[in-house]
């Protein structure tokens, strides 16, 4: 018997031995297998990651940056011991004792992945996860697996272990598109990493876990909770005092100042495109560039705020177009506790916050496959906290939606909860707050549908909003004696538009806005869009009529319908003035353009030639291709708005053109100066003729079609432009201090509406923009040059008024003022011709 067993013994004795020899050879072979053709790990010791570049603006304000990760390099050197500390206590505290691979933490994890139902848990080192991010992939194979254990060691004796921490720290991911502690620091305490406190490193070190789930911001309940758990392994692995934990432990967590809301992202992107097209990608998105621009934020803000009011003012006016979706109330009522959850776990910037719920992702109830915010290089094997079961569809739909801080002027989604049409108003359930909609604010919206007319107005607030309806609201301030608040129904505009301001004295442009909201479309209408620029093209059609000497601001026009037949195109054509049937007949040259009539129009390119008008455009800074055509008259080339604010700004200072600047100087990442742009101002057009085509449009602004421009209480200069079919909206004009264009119309050429001309659409969006730009400026006129004259006229005769004749002052050229003055009418004239008559 005894003999038997010590047979068997010996048998399992050979195969153990031979077991762990065929793992050797496994183990070797594997080696051999997976370490050919391994990155090499020297190349750490001198690696930066990409850095962001940053754009200043005028005021020296950060405004933009570019970068493939947000991160700004720190070196661990400069950091506090606690700061360094809480990343080991979160993440690896024997970092300094084991030599890359925690075997003991290996086989601990294996064990529990190979449990039925067991959580996935990883045992990744410091180093592992360095040499996962940096070197090799995210991908989730044993053959990464084994890679990874190879390269682990390998890196640890390339690298110091301060030198490995310093990558991590600046590499690894925290949440909210930030990358390395001093970009979180900056973003969840509104300090540098140097500053933060035992508790805020904790926090910052506990985020790494799972950052899109469990940052401060996110859901500061998790983040408490991850946050005790750091503080306690500080203390356990001696790191810091017991008593010190205990005190922070204690505290709650206070979050820094929301960052402010960066303006002018369509001027960046332009600035990007331009950057891009000199230095490529890899340079503006990687390489830490330092740019200076000229945008001006206060104008930008100002510009950005006047083309939202404006194309809000539009849309409405075009009526409203329902609700974005439905949710009944069981669905609703079933959905509350957890939105309500996601609000009270939500981060606050404030004391006082009071988070209300964006609503936007109930309209289609779908969960979304990829969890917002989800970070591509956080530890795939690390998908749930510990202990924490797997979402339903109805906790992942109320993960995903948003939370607004409650102010006035937000905006958000809400839910119509209840609607009393005998009170005329409705009930707007926000989750963490409810408004108010009143029907006497509200009878603007009429129903509007794709491809149908306006509905009529509203009766009573039911036929505006129903029962269920997700609608998009502004909020205002509380009503009176109630916790609910004012509210009022608003929606995104489909019609677009644009505003280009320049500062004349540098060419510099101070503010660009390319559309109603760059998140939503990043096309940009400044710089992009080719337009029609209807009657605002005038001014250089009058002007070269001026150089031309065959007209002056008293020449006499005939406005008058005529078929005309285009000799350039052979086809008749019978100009139309705005008002239908709106002919004057005879008509100084001052008058057409303050009517903005389009028969004398035509008849001055007649008189000069298409070509002659096309060469004055160009001189002013027009480089885009205009029809060799009677109709060139009425604004039919299309044009970049950019393109004509800068010729308007040439007209502003008397015939100079310069190439409009945004980018002002360029430095690469160690402050090496690669470029620098400045204007350089040519006379192009004679100085005397560009004044005249401001002081004519000095009328159009005194007693034309923008007479609303007044408000400024300074002399201005500008043109209202229509397009055929109310297709596009124009005003450009300026002051003594910025030139300005504005436009509104749609990105697939429908018509905006009936009535919605270039002063009606576009005008108010100009003066918005020009209330705020000048505001403490005192008022400047327009300086006059060498060249022209004024004299007294006689408006009756054109010629100059005697002493004794009633007249009015008007700019010439020099030699072309009247010389014949007008005589004064003696009453004996008055008996002799009556006794001459028949």
């Amino acid at each position: 018997m005894r003999a038997r067993l010590w047979k068997w013994i010996k048998r399992l004795i050979k195969l153990g031995v031979l077991g762990a020899l065929l793992m050797v050879v496994a183990g070797v072979v594997a080696y051999l297998v997976y370490s050919r053709d391994l990155p090499s790990v020297e190349e750490l010791r001198t690696w930066r990651p990409p850095q962001v570049t940053k754009v200043q603006c005028r005021d020296g304000s950060t405004c933009a940056e570019f970068y493939v990760q947000r991160r700004t390099w720190v070196d661990i050197t400069t950091l506090p011991k606690h700061v360094r500390d809480a990343f080991l206590a979160a993440e690896d505290a024997d970092f300094y004792q084991h030599q890359g691979l925690d075997y003991l933490g290996i086989i601990r994890s294996a064990v529990k992945n190979l449990k039925p139902g067991g959580m996935k848990s990883g045992a990744s080192t410091i180093s592992q996860q360095i040499c996962r991010q940096l070197v090799l992939s995210q991908e989730r194979t044993l053959s990464r697996k084994i890679r990874e254990w190879i390269l682990t060691p390998r890196m640890e004796e390339a690298l110091t272990k301060d030198e490995i921490l310093n990558l991590y720290v600046n590499t690894i991911y925290f949440g909210h598109n930030r990358y390395g502690v001093e970009e979180a620091s900056l973003f969840y305490f509104g300090k540098h990493a140097k500053d933060l406190t035992v508790g805020e490193a904790a926090v910052i070190a506990g985020t790494v876990q799972l950052p899109h789930r469990i940052n401060p911001v996110t859901n500061i309940v998790k983040a408490k909770k991850r946050q005790k758990y750091v503080l306690g392994q500080l203390a356990s692995k001696g790191f810091v005092p017991a008593d010190v934990v205990a005190k922070e432990i204690e505290k709650p967590i206070v979050l820094g100042p929301r960052p402010p809301a960066q303006v002018g992202a369509s001027y960046a992107e332009e600035v990007r495109k331009d950057l891009v097209k000199r230095y490529g990608d890899k340079a503006v998105l990687e390489g830490g560039m330092r740019v200076q621009i000229a945008m001006e934020p206060a104008l930008q803000s100002a510009a950005e705020a006047s083309v939202r009011a404006g194309l809000e003012a539009v849309d409405r006016r075009q009526g409203y177009r329902g609700p974005l979706g439905k949710v009944d109330a069981h669905r609703f009522e079933a959905l509350r506790p957890l939105l309500e959850k996601r609000l009270s776990e939500a981060g606050k910037r404030r004391p006082d916050d009071r988070f209300i719920a964006d609503l936007q992702v109930l309209k289609d109830l779908k969960p979304p496959e990829v969890e917002e915010g989800a970070d591509p290089l956080s530890d795939p094997e690390e998908n749930l906290e510990p202990d924490e079961p797997v979402a339903n569809d109805h906790e992942k739909l109320a993960r995903a939606i948003g939370v607004r801080s409650l102010a006035d002027g937000v905006e958000t989604v809400g839910w119509i909860s209840a609607i009393d049409d005998q009170k005329g108003n409705a009930v707007v359930d926000l989750v963490g707050a409810k408004a108010q909609l009143d029907f006497a604010s509200h009878k603007w919206a009429r129903r509007r549908e794709t491809g149908k007319p306006v509905g009529n107005p509203p009766t009573k607030m039911s036929d505006i909003v129903q029962l269920g309806d997700l609608v998009r609201v502004r909020i205002g301030p509380a009503l009176p004696a109630s916790q609910v608040f004012s509210a009022q129904l608003a929606q995104i505009p489909i019609v677009q538009g644009a505003l280009t301001a320049i500062d004349p004295v540098d060419r510099t442009v101070v503010a660009l806005v390319g559309g109603y909201d760059f998140s939503l479309s990043a096309f940009n209408r400044a710089t992009q869009a080719h337009r029609q620029p209807g009657s605002s093209f005038k001014p250089f059609l009058y002007a070269a009529a001026m150089e031309s000497t065959k007209f002056t601001p008293i020449s006499i026009v005939n406005d008058a319908p005529e078929a005309i037949r285009d000799p350039f195109t052979g086809k008749l054509w019978k100009p139309q003035n705005y008002e239908k049937g709106g002919f004057e007949g005879p008509i100084t040259v001052r008058s057409a353009l303050t009517k903005s009539k389009n028969t004398v129009s035509v008849r001055l390119i007649e008189a000069i030639g298409p070509d002659t008008v096309i060469a004055f455009a160009n001189k002013a800074g027009i480089r885009s291709p205009l029809p060799q055509n009677l109709t060139l008259a009425l604004g039919t080339g299309e044009v970049t708005q950019l393109e004509i604010a800068n010729a308007y700004a040439t007209l502003q200072t008397n015939g100079q053109l310069a190439e409009p600047v945004m980018i002002i100087k360029v430095a690469d990442q160690k402050g090496k100066v690669l470029e620098e742009r400045h204007a350089a101002p040519e006379q192009v057009l004679n100085p005397s003729v560009a004044f005249l085509a401001t002081s004519l449009m000095r009328s159009v602004v005194e007693e034309g079609t923008a007479v609303a421009v007044l408000e400024l209480n300074r002399p201005a200069a500008g043109k209202t432009g229509t397009a055929q079919e109310f297709r596009d909206a124009w005003f450009s004009g300026y002051t003594a201090d910025w030139v300005a264009s504005a436009w509104v119309g749609f990105d697939d050429h429908e018509p905006i509406g009936p009535g919605e001309t270039g002063g009606k659409a576009a005008l108010p969006i100009w003066l918005g923009f020009m209330r705020a730009a000048h505001q403490g400026k005192p008022p400047r006129d327009f300086p006059v040059p060498e060249g022209v004259k004024q004299v007294r006229i006689d408006p009756q005769t054109g010629k100059l008024a005697g002493s004794a004749v009633p007249g009015r002052n008007e700019w010439f050229l020099e030699g072309t003022e009247p010389t014949e003055e007008t005589r004064a009418v003696d009453p004996n004239d008055f008996l002799l011709l009556d006794q001459k008559k028949p």
